[in-house]
């Protein structure tokens, strides 16, 4: 298995076979280039510009949205709902936070998650193998403080942050989006030139912060 970062909030996931998955395509708005990626699988979390850009994606693919679980030609991810804002999902809506299992470890996307987990969801959501965890705050998602704690109360093995601002951010679209530096001070973490994770990388006990760099 291998996790590709893009950047924002989208990521690819390649099993052993060479499937991709791709998770939230961003509008070239956002800031960075999105490539023109193929994937058997789409997940979108929502239907924000910043998570659910589809021409991103060329070719044939299967989009899933929305909780349940989804099972694709050996692939199992399962969905649930969670709130984008502090005020229940009134101001911003919902999300799907998804979590993957592929080639026998698990993955969890959360999205725009700024709201409280309810404890079921909580609960199916621990030790995953990896998490990618949004830090960057500013009125959107988790600040890096909130992301911490939940880091810690998940307790993965490997934690990927991402939704935070970099210099190539189209600030006017995300003005208050705060860096990922705050969010990393938090613990002791490991900046990687590399946008990539293997299956080998993978901690053998975490949680393990990585950093990745954005291929755009």
């Amino acid at each position: 298995m291998q996790l590709d970062y893009y950047a924002h909030s989208c990521f690819a996931v390649t099993d052993g076979t060479g499937r991709r998955i791709l998770i939230d395509p961003y509008d070239p708005t956002v800031g960075y280039t999105m490539p023109n990626r193929p994937a058997e699988v789409t997940l979108v979390s929502h239907a924000h510009f910043d998570h659910d850009y589809l021409a991103a994606v060329p070719g044939r693919t299967r989009v899933l949205r929305g909780a349940g679980e989804h099972r694709f030609e050996g692939l199992t991810i399962q969905g649930f709902t969670a709130d984008h804002d502090e005020e229940g999902g009134s101001r911003l809506g919902h999300i799907t936070i998804f979590r993957l299992e592929v080639d026998g470890r698990s993955i969890v996307h959360l999205s725009d998650l700024q709201g409280p987990l309810t404890s079921e969801v909580q609960a199916r959501l621990q030790g995953a193998d990896i998490l990618l965890i949004p830090c960057g705050g500013g009125g959107y998602t988790l600040g890096p403080r909130e992301a911490a704690d939940l880091v810690r109360t998940l307790r993965p093995r490997q934690v990927v942050p991402m939704h935070y601002r970099t210099p190539f951010l189209n600030r006017s679209r995300f003005p208050d989006l705060q860096p990922v530096d705050p969010f990393l001070q938090e613990f002791e973490s490991r900046p990687l030139r590399e946008s990539s994770l293997r299956l080998g990388d993978l901690a053998p006990e975490g949680p393990e912060i990585v950093a990745l760099s954005h291929i755009f």
